[in-house]
């Protein structure tokens, strides 16, 4: 081996290659030029390459483009040693690299031969040229299109709002007709001495308007949800209460139709939460009451319960809660699971499918969706149905002081002495909410849980004003109302009923058994704290300063002066209607005077608040008032 070395480097046995020149100068001078332009061309071409993959760093066969600079090098440095051998025969070294040159010249043949297919497939001028031809004429087409489709959209939009309007004023035109027909059914049923089969007819016809004006709100809610226009209007509100009053609605629904049902709510809900209350109402009656109407024996079960609890930066608590409705009705199949959450869809036997829209559901899970949660459903045909949902809510510690926040300001007190009001409910939940809201504003609030207690209470603490629940063990609301106004000390004492019953009936009961005004739950504080107000004749504080609200008070000469009243002719209709307890038609009129003459505005205003409350008495007294 190293002999090998020593030979390889040894010059000795050889002559120069310009020896086989002759020496001749102009050949030698031919072949030095030539090797040398060769040379500088082969190397000048790597540095190209390498420019073009700095640049192309995206192009896939890099490699080869290295592999035929290597090649070139080699090529270029062997012209050169061709100059060299002219003068120094070192023919070994100068075949080492003709050797060299041969193995890089047939690895990159392989490479190439490697990388023909994936070369060929490239696209040719002709082909780059067909492609950007058919992109331009794509692009072209897809603008047409999304001119279209914003050429549809508009006139989308323009029907969608021609709908909601036409919607609105039918449901305008529909409504009216509709409170007359509610309005005189509810009348003839308080009023008239009518036959068994009288009484069931007007019940049906009470039934059957009620029906139509659930369509009526049905469909307008989807056209709310198709127009993307329905929104959640959040308030904080006390939840307690607010389930109350759910349970009672669909408790006496149950009761109808003999079955249990059983309540279960989980004792770490929180007090007061932020939300939308009259969609979330919307959405568990609707649960429940498909539930109750599709079983005809068993139970329904209401369940809600907190899930999840998450301490937020400011102290206030997120609380994810789940509400449940489980049923022993009919159940559905997989198939019908589907579909019922789509508008107009219905499953169940014909004779229940006629009892509704088919939109409930539908809506129902729109609200929820806005709600971030979505409906879920589990059931087996024959057996029953689950229906849940879970929805965030965050912690209200404050309900109570917002629900006193009117157009003036947040009421924080009143002027004059402190007044009494006794409070008579067996549920704590309702009591609760009449606590919260009265106390912080210096009211003595006495709590009773029947009527027989709240008799006793009134006795020992004689109360400025009393409300009352309707429902309540021992003694009821209504024995209760009819004893106050048989007794000498307190048939003059204001009394509000208050109960969550869907009847009208029970709302008019109250009212000819005494009652000044009927307050429905769940309890609203600002008609509530209105009709304290008037009755106790109160003049609010707002936030540290004393700011006297506008008072229309049945006796009170020097506003009856600010008063501008109608002509005698109308307040003679008003004061016979008035005494037909015609409220839908009293509440018509009302509306005409103040759209007739703005003068009349704070009459009308004045007529319809004591007609909403249904105050026939106080209604009588301010319209007598004026005549003559």
């Amino acid at each position: 081996m190293p002999t090998f070395f020593n030979n390889y480097f040894q010059t000795n046995d050889f002559i120069p290659h310009g020896h086989c020149y002759l020496w001749q100068t102009g050949l030698v001078w031919l072949h030095i030029i030539s090797d040398a332009a060769i040379a500088l061309a082969y190397y000048s071409i790597p540095f190209l390459l390498i420019y073009f993959i700095s640049k192309r760093k995206d192009v896939p066969f890099n490699g080869v483009f290295l592999l035929f600079g290597a090649f070139i090098i080699a090529c270029g440095t062997g012209h050169l040693m061709e100059i060299w051998t002219l003068w120094h025969p070192d023919y070994w070294i100068a075949g080492a690299l003709k050797a060299l040159t041969a193995i890089i010249s047939i690895y990159t043949a392989f490479a190439l031969i490697d990388l023909m297919p994936q070369a060929l497939t490239l696209p040719s001028p002709s082909q780059l040229e067909a492609i950007n031809r058919a992109l331009s004429t794509e692009i072209v087409e897809r603008k047409r299109i999304e001119k279209e489709l914003r050429l549809a959209e508009e006139i989308a939009q323009n029907s969608s709002q021609a709908k909601s309007e036409f919607l609105a004023n039918m449901s305008h035109e529909l409504r009216t007709p509709l409170n007359g027909i509610l309005g005189y059914t509810q009348i003839l049923q308080r009023t008239e001495s009518l036959s068994e089969k009288g009484r069931k007819g007007v019940g049906v016809i009470y039934q059957c308007g009620s029906h139509l004006l659930t369509l009526i709100n049905d469909v307008l809610d989807l056209s709310k949800i198709e127009a993307r226009k329905l929104e959640l209007h959040p308030v904080d509100f006390f939840l307690p209460s607010f389930l109350d009053s759910v349970t009672e609605i669909c408790r006496i629904r149950a009761e109808q139709k003999v079955i249990a049902f059983d309540v279960q709510l989980d004792p770490n809900l929180p007090t007061g939460i932020h939300g939308d209350e009259k969609r979330l109402r919307q959405v568990l009656i609707n649960l429940l009451s498909n539930a109750i109407k599709f079983t005809n024996q068993g139970n329904v079960t209401f369940k809600v319960q907190v899930i999840e609890q998450e301490l937020k930066t400011n102290e206030k608590t997120n609380y994810k809660i789940r509400f449940e409705v489980i049923d022993t009705g009919t159940g559905i199949i997989p198939e019908q699971a589907e579909k019922i959450f789509q508008p107009f869809e219905q499953v169940g036997n014909q004779k229940r499918q006629s009892e509704g829209t088919g939109l409930g559901l539908a809506i129902s899970q729109k609200i929820v969706l806005l709600m971030g949660g979505q409906i879920q459903v589990q059931s087996e045909l024959g057996k029953g149905s689950t229906f849940w949902f879970e929805a965030k809510f965050s912690e209200s510690k404050d309900w109570a002081k917002v629900s006193r926040i009117v157009e003036q300001g947040t009421i924080i007190g009143y002027q004059g002495q402190r007044r009494t009001i006794l409070i008579a409910d067996d549920k704590w939940e309702n009591r609760s909410v009449i606590v919260n809201l009265l106390e912080p504003v210096g009211f003595i609030v006495v709590e009773a849980t029947h009527g027989q207690e709240g008799w006793e209470q009134a006795i020992a603490h004689k109360p400025d004003l009393i409300i009352t629940d309707l429902v309540m063990p021992i003694l009821d609301g209504f024995e209760f109302i009819s004893r106050l106004r048989k007794s000498e000390n307190f048939k003059d004492i204001t009394v509000i009923a208050s109960s969550a019953s869907v009847f009208a009936a029970d709302q008019y009961k109250s009212i000819d058994l005494g009652a000044d005004a009927f307050l429905p739950k769940p309890v609203e504080a600002e008609a509530l704290l209105e009709m304290l107000r008037q009755f106790l004749q109160l003049e609010w504080i707002f936030d540290g300063k004393v700011d006297a609200i506008k008072k229309i008070q049945q006796g009170d000469l020097d506003q009856k002066n600010e008063i501008i009243s109608p002509a005698d002719e109308i307040l003679q209709q008003l004061l016979e209607l008035i005494q037909d307890g015609d409220i839908q038609k009293v509440l018509e009129l009302a509306e005409q005077l103040s759209a007739s003459d703005e003068k009349l505005n704070i009459f009308a205003q004045h007529l319809s608040q004591l007609a909403s409350n249904f105050q026939l008495k106080r209604l009588e007294t301010f319209v007598g008032q004026y005549i003559n």
